[in-house]
């Protein structure tokens, strides 16, 4: 009988931005879902979900309108950074100011593999 090595799955640890919070990894999966508080109407809502290159940890945030219009499903396998640059005042919804994000995207998608030096090896780095 064959034995595998077995390893808990844990859900994405959930990211609810303050000013100046960052997270980065390789985008994982961009998910429609339904939100909202018990007994409220539910409303649709972006959830992206990304894996640290380091560590390994996934995160999961829901969209902005701001992060819905950076981020699209064409970007699922790149490193991304997402970054709170702090709310604006001037628009306001339910009460809450506008969180505003700085998206970096990678130009090509991530492979998993390090050179010596730590640095990751991308598809333009291989000559043919």
């Amino acid at each position: 009988m064959t034995t595998f090595n077995m390893q808990e799955r844990k859900d994405p640890d959930f990211v609810s931005f303050n000013d100046g919070d960052t997270v980065s990894g390789v985008l994982l999966s961009i998910e429609r879902i339904q939100v909202g508080k018990e007994g409220q109407p539910k409303q649709a809502a972006n959830r992206y979900t990304i894996q640290d290159i380091e560590d390994g940890r996934l995160y999961s945030f829901l969209g902005t309108h701001q992060l819905d219009t950076k981020l699209f499903v064409k970007d699922i396998g790149h490193v991304i950074d997402v970054r709170c640059e702090g709310t604006d005042p001037n628009v306001m919804r339910n009460g809450n100011a506008m969180k505003r994000f700085k998206v970096l995207v990678s130009n090509v998608p991530y492979n998993g593999k390090k050179t010596e030096d730590g640095t990751y090896i991308t598809n333009d780095d291989i000559g043919f």
